[in-house]
């Protein structure tokens, strides 16, 4: 029984996170849309400071970006991501590639990396 509670704990925290995630659109407008999966995680050479630098989302927690400066892909460690640095990456995304958010919003990648979520972020101007 005790083995089996900090699991639970982990689940039900999860889940807890899941649910802001989902109703809590923010200002930059992601949550769960029911999207189509993401392509699988590709390999990515860039630094995790890249990373970091381009989204604010601790670096360890971002496995590769995808895409290009109007439609990207930012594949992320849901459990050890910052959660407000999540909310506010779509925006720094784009502003990095020197545009604005049109919209956003967190799905999985199709080969269903265990912790892996993606960020699909489209970015408009």
């Amino acid at each position: 029984m005790k083995r089996a509670f900090p699991a639970a704990v982990a689940v039900v925290s999860g889940l807890m996170v899941s649910a802001c995630m989902q109703t809590g659109t923010g200002s930059t407008g992601t949550g769960f849309e029911g999207a189509a999966l993401a392509p699988p995680v590709p390999r990515d050479e860039r630094s995790h400071g890249d990373f970091q630098r381009m989204t604010s989302i601790n670096g360890d927690a971002v496995s590769a970006i995808a895409g290009d400066p109007s439609n990207a892909l930012i594949y992320f460690d849901f459990f050890a991501a910052n959660k407000e640095a999540v909310k506010a990456a779509p925006a720094k995304l784009c502003a990095t590639y020197g545009k604005s958010l049109k919209s956003s919003y967190v799905t999985e990648p199709s080969n269903h990396e265990p912790g892996v979520k993606v960020l699909a972020v489209t970015c408009k101007g």
